[in-house]
């Protein structure tokens, strides 16, 4: 099952020059197998000085996230679709770290309620969280909406995918191999690359 492979064209950004966020949602969201899907960005720069600035932009299969170099700036991607049940199709969700800044943090958030926690990267390190760990796991026989939080210093950036873990509950350990949730990766949610240098 795929949320969104990022074919479809979007872009905001968001210079600090006023309060609040910049946001812009796309309805009936191509290249998905979800029903009724929308991608809504949110962007929110935290100075006004030069540089603070953020983009979120999707083309050509990849998500692409940029901070300025004078904004410690948040970035959400929010997806609101049809219920599904997300337990049909594995246990967990899987963030594979493939490059990322020192200090950015990530969050996951289903139906508005059953958050992930909070995981502040130090390197490549793979995010998982199997669905029993999110602080309210009965959502997932009735997904609705899955939110993507990330926050960092300034100038952050980073590449990464989210991924359906197709484990078996009963075999899950503590210590995932990341090779393995590859190869049993759905690509739920397809890939998501981030990049701050690359002008966008």
């Amino acid at each position: 099952m795929t949320l969104d492979d990022f074919s479809q064209y979007q872009r905001i950004s968001d210079e600090g020059d006023r309060p609040g966020s910049t946001s812009d949602t796309i309805n009936g969201l191509a290249g998905s197998d979800l029903l009724n899907l929308s991608r809504t960005f949110i962007g929110e720069a935290t100075t006004s000085n030069s540089g603070s600035k953020i983009t979120i932009k999707s083309q050509n299969g990849l998500l692409k996230i940029a901070n300025g170099p004078a904004s410690a700036g948040h970035a959400s991607i929010q997806w609101d679709f049809d219920p599904v049940d997300f337990t049909k199709f594995g246990t967990g969700m899987l963030l594979e770290v493939v490059r990322i800044d020192l200090n950015v943090s990530a969050e996951i958030i289903v139906n508005g309620v059953a958050g992930s926690g909070t995981k502040t990267f130090t390197g490549a390190d793979d995010f998982l969280v199997h669905f029993n760990d999110f602080s309210n796991n009965g959502v997932f026989s009735n997904v609705s909406s899955i939110r993507l939080n990330f926050s960092g210093p300034l100038a952050w950036d980073g590449q990464f995918k989210l991924l359906m873990d197709g484990t078996p509950l009963a075999t899950v350990t503590s210590v995932p191999v990341p090779t393995a949730y590859l190869m049993m990766a759905s690509g739920l949610l397809g890939l998501l690359g981030i990049s701050r240098n690359k002008p966008l």
